[in-house]
């Protein structure tokens, strides 16, 4: 055996040595996981401020759900414009949403907003002791301006402490967060408010979780690995590699005008739009067409719009893992797999829609299944068109979110109102079935256009620096950087 060769064997010798001890000195449960907890958490206490208005309007003006007369009951005929108030002042923040966690931090902009929601919650019942519905209109109004971070702020945490191999997983980790705050708003609120305690307890409870919460992320949550003092080095390299140094960058200016002409970006979007519209709609009017139409209580209704939140949990914690073993063991291209569960996602339940809108009112146990399975569905969409944000761009995922939140909510805007003006009498189950029958129709439409025309390559312009020549687009391949000085 010849001296090179020799060497040549003792050098991958000594490789793949200290690849086994990074692999043995990475931590399977490591700081990474608990930014996610603390996220799963963070949107927990924000779904719990944010979906507990869709049953607790119920509650308030209807004084048969509580035992105790003393409570103060509401004859407010406006409801649809009190739950669609949230988002009238929900797009605000979110295209700047970039923008705040660059030059402030996210620690720094979580802690405020959530402190301040926590604040506007609590007061809701007595500013509708105070001022009537528009008390509750300018708290919910104050809510939707402050939850404006909520989702860019997940997603940038994912580009920043999320590696690939783990990706999928750490998305169910976090967004179960809003299965789970949901859930527990719709048992809670419907229990408490059937008590003798009655629904103004809920807005202290909640409020006060919130303002938990913060005392932990205080202590314990971080901007990124490059500034968690007690990371581990090779957790930290782990992470920084696998997003391509995502952090690492002193550039000042965003590719906003890269983003916005960027067909993949375009994709993900109008279909995550449409998808939206579609599920807001129904977290929102689910608990008024099950005590209107189906004529179930406060407590029953409250179990009934809980019980898609439990599929969706269970069905993340199977298929979570399933997908992070597509991806690795690369069973599937990255795109076909997100494609895969988009149908899961929207077209299966878009499918289920169809059969809602043409089902009598006698079959009720059927009506509840279907529900339950619709909703439950939508969860596949976290390992799909959700998720395709970070697969394009890791560093900017949250300034992308942001920016398709922007529209998304500003679409969503129309939903309680184009309710408001198709069911003229709430307990009309012929005119729900034309609301399921649009909400069908513009998913399977978006969907589609993700599908056709959708990336999951990193883009270009996630290495984007606007000083510098550095990263130029190739014209024969969009998805691939050049370096002009090779050129």
């Amino acid at each position: 055996m010849s001296v090179n060769k020799i060497v040549d064997v003792h050098v991958k010798m000594d490789k793949n040595v200290g690849e086994q001890q990074q692999d043995l000195q990475l931590p399977k449960i490591g700081v990474r996981h608990i930014q996610a907890l603390l996220i799963f958490f963070y949107l927990l206490v924000t779904m719990l401020t944010r979906s507990t208005m869709s049953i607790a309007v119920v509650a308030m003006t209807d004084n048969s759900t509580s035992k105790d007369s003393d409570i103060v009951y509401y004859k407010w005929d406006n409801t649809n414009i009190i739950l669609s108030s949230f988002y009238w002042t929900y797009i605000i923040l979110q295209p700047f949403s970039g923008y705040f966690f660059k030059h402030f931090g996210l620690r720094r902009c979580l802690m405020a907003t959530v402190l301040l929601n926590g604040v506007a919650f609590t007061l809701i019942p007595c500013a509708a002791a105070s001022f009537g519905y528009m008390g509750v209109i300018a708290c919910r109004m104050l809510q939707g301006f402050l939850q404006g971070f909520t989702f860019p702020a997940c997603h940038a945490s994912l580009g920043l402490w999320a590696p690939l191999s783990e990706r999928s997983k750490l998305t169910v980790l976090i967004y179960s967060g809003c299965n789970v705050g949901v859930m527990l708003a719709m048992l809670i609120t419907g229990y408490i408010s059937s008590s003798p305690y009655g629904w103004p307890l809920v807005f202290y409870i909640f409020g006060a979780t919130a303002i938990a919460w913060c005392v932990a992320w205080y202590f314990l949550g971080f901007d990124s690995p490059a500034k968690h003092p007690r990371i581990g080095e090779v957790e930290k390299v782990y992470i920084m590699e696998s997003l391509e140094h995502c952090e690492e960058t002193n550039n000042s200016n965003l590719p906003i005008k890269q983003i916005l002409t960027s067909l993949p970006f375009w994709a993900l979007a109008v279909c995550n739009i449409g998808n939206t519209w579609g599920i807001n709609l129904l977290d929102l009017e689910i608990p008024t067409y099950i005590g209107k139409v189906l004529g179930f209580n406060i407590n029953e209704n409250g179990v009934i719009s809980a019980l898609p939140q439990i599929t969706q949990l269970a069905l993340s914690l199977v298929f979570a893992p399933i997908t992070d073993y597509i991806v690795e063991k690369k069973v599937l291209s990255l795109m076909n797999c997100r494609r895969l569960f988009q149908i899961f996602g929207s077209l299966v339940p878009s499918a289920m829609l169809l059969w809602l809108a043409f089902i009598d009112k006698s079959q009720t146990k059927l009506v509840i299944v279907l529900l339950n399975i619709i909703v439950g569905l939508t969860v596949f969409l976290y390992n799909a068109s959700y998720i395709n944000h970070v697969d394009i761009s890791p560093r900017y995922a949250g300034l992308m979110l942001g920016m398709e939140n922007s529209i998304s909510q500003m679409v969503g805007l129309t939903g309680p109102l184009f309710v408001q003006y198709i069911v003229t009498d709430m307990s009309d189950i012929k005119l729900w079935s034309h609301v399921f029958m649009v909400i069908s129709v513009i998913t399977v439409i978006t969907t589609l256009f993700f599908m056709i025309f959708g990336s999951a390559k990193i883009q270009w312009w996630n290495s984007w620096n606007s000083s510098s020549t550095e990263n130029v687009r190739d014209p024969l391949n969009p998805d691939v950087n050049i370096d002009e000085n090779k050129v």
